[in-house]
């Protein structure tokens, strides 16, 4: 792949601006401040765009090359892929999209959107993602400066660029970190204090509360039984006690009556008798005829009298204290009858108040189990994401490494004089180099100079294995801190003729021009000067 052109109308510092390239060596000179990092950046917007997040920093991209002058925020770059085929890009920086021409014609909606409506064009021709972009394509400075003290810390971005194909990203960290946020957000059976044991607390202690509480429900059953039988037992004793009330009203006119009998039945034996006298004088006088009239009376007055007798008896048969009694073993019944009811009234309060808490435990358990089921999916995630992630790096150590050291190998002997040309990988030590005396020493056992030259070694090795594309490299000073002799052998390995990736140098000096003019090696200057 091939950059041709750029045309710049407004991004940072620069305005109206455009730039050619050429195949092979391209310099890009400019003092410090003359907007060479704001030209590589927007070479990496055109291709992908320019963020309006932070992404942690103080401000975002977008508005960090925003034109410091009132001018049109857009440019257009034009670039040749391997095939043959020339595209051209045009971007309105304040859009999300750009237009992508082929042969003057807008070709855009030939390349997919994702979720976000985003073209990825260049992913899609090159397989390069923006974070590969920058990972391999773009070298700068701060890339291979090394002091030092920073052994370490370079040799563990070798390490990482070799086991993740990006220097930022280490597996053993990723896993580690994963590990860690598994522990804490999760937890284990034999962590305390983790969420996991928490909600698994949690869920042990409301459900022996809620198996407690739940004897208040059956309890509530049996107080509506309860309750429907002391219901009917008191009606039904009611009823009774009106019964017996109305017997005894009937029982005490009965005694009224029977007072009144009483009297009558006086009254009738003296008539009676009268009639009976007369009757009997009557027949000493020899007054037979008249005699029969007092004896009939007297007769009617005994029968009546008799009749009277037999209705008093039988009101009296009714004994109001029998009844009496009766009531008031009814009244003692009901009055017990009615104080369990009022006690079970009082239970009840404490069954409903019991069944409230009954109701917000098996809410919070609910709640619990769903916190505990979030967890175990998270886990799961967690699980799947380790798994993923040791999936992808066996393949990269069985697929690619082997690739990598073949080019690793060829490149470094290349720019170490043939000094080092067998470097291996493996998990315990990590990159390996092979000295003069055939023994294997640690990557970091080496000269800070060395190390350098093969961090970027790696990079470009990685870069021709992950494209489907020979991508161009964008260096940014990163020679800065190359000695001459370095500079040389990299520069001559970028020109070999099995390696035919096109370089843009971005420098403020002007070692890389004498370098070339001594190999005699063409090039194409641009100077940002003008």
């Amino acid at each position: 792949m091939r950059i041709d052109k750029i045309k710049i109308n407004g991004f940072g510092k620069i305005k109206n601006k455009e730039i050619e390239l050429k195949d092979g060596i391209n310099i890009i000179y400019g003092e410090n401040e003359a907007g060479k990092s704001s030209l590589m950046k927007c070479i990496q917007a055109f291709f992908y765009g320019l963020s309006k997040n932070k992404n942690g920093k103080a401000i975002s991209d977008f508005d960090q090359y925003k034109p410091w002058e009132d001018s049109e925020f857009s440019g257009k770059i034009k670039y040749t892929l391997d095939n043959g085929e020339e595209y051209e890009i045009f971007r309105e920086f304040k859009k999300k999209n750009p237009i992508i021409y082929q042969n003057n014609e807008d070709i855009s909606s030939q390349f997919k959107m994702d979720k976000t409506k985003s073209i990825h064009f260049l992913e899609e021709q090159t397989g390069i993602d923006e974070n590969l972009f920058c990972n391999t394509a773009i070298i700068s400075q701060q890339e291979v400066k090394l002091e030092k003290a920073d052994t370490n810390a370079i040799v563990q971005k070798i390490s990482n660029l070799v086991s993740t194909g990006d220097d930022t990203i280490s597996f053993k960290k990723s896993m580690d970190t994963l590990n860690k946020w598994q522990n804490e957000k999760i937890g284990t059976e034999r962590t305390k204090e983790k969420p996991i044991n928490i909600a698994n607390d949690n869920i042990k202690k409301l459900t022996n509360e809620r198996d407690n509480l739940k004897n208040g429900k059956q309890s509530l059953i049996n107080y509506a039984t309860q309750k429907e039988h002391i219901v009917l037992e008191l009606q039904e004793l009611q009823g009774k006690k009106d019964k017996l009330k109305q017997e005894k009203q009937v029982s005490n006119d009965n005694e009224i009556k029977n007072v009144e009998m009483k009297l009558k039945i006086k009254i009738g034996i003296f008539l009676g008798i009268f009639f009976f006298a007369i009757s009997v004088l009557l027949f000493v006088l020899k007054k037979i005829g008249i005699a029969m009239i007092p004896a009939i009376l007297g007769l009617i007055t005994v029968i009546a009298i008799l009749k009277m007798r037999q209705q008093k008896a039988k009101n009296s048969n009714l004994d109001t204290s029998k009844i009496e009694k009766e009531i008031e073993k009814i009244d003692v019944k009901m009055n017990d009858l009615k104080l369990k009811n009022t006690l079970m009234d009082a239970e009840k309060s404490k069954i409903d108040e019991s069944l409230e808490k009954l109701i917000k435990i098996e809410e919070t358990l609910e709640e619990q189990k769903r916190i505990k089921e979030e967890l175990l999916s998270l886990e799961t995630s967690y699980l799947i994401a380790k798994e993923a992630l040791s999936k992808a790096y066996e393949e990269i150590k069985n697929n690619l490494n082997p690739k990598f050291e073949q080019k690793l190998c060829e490149i470094t002997s290349n720019i170490t004089d043939g000094k080092y040309k067998n470097i291996t990988i493996n998990d315990e030590s990590g990159l390996l180099v092979e000295v003069q005396n055939g023994a294997y020493m640690p990557v970091d056992r080496l000269s800070v100079g060395t190390i350098d030259e093969m961090y970027l070694a790696l990079r470009l090795s990685i870069l021709s294995e992950i494209s489907k594309e020979k991508m161009p490299i964008l260096f940014d000073e990163t020679f800065a801190y190359f000695d001459n002799h370095r500079l040389k052998n990299i520069i001559c390995h970028l020109q070999d003729e099995n390696y035919d990736n096109q370089i843009v140098i971005f420098t403020c000096s002007n070692r890389e021009e004498q370098v070339l003019n001594q190999l005699k090696i063409e090039y194409n200057l641009i100077s940002l000067e003008n």
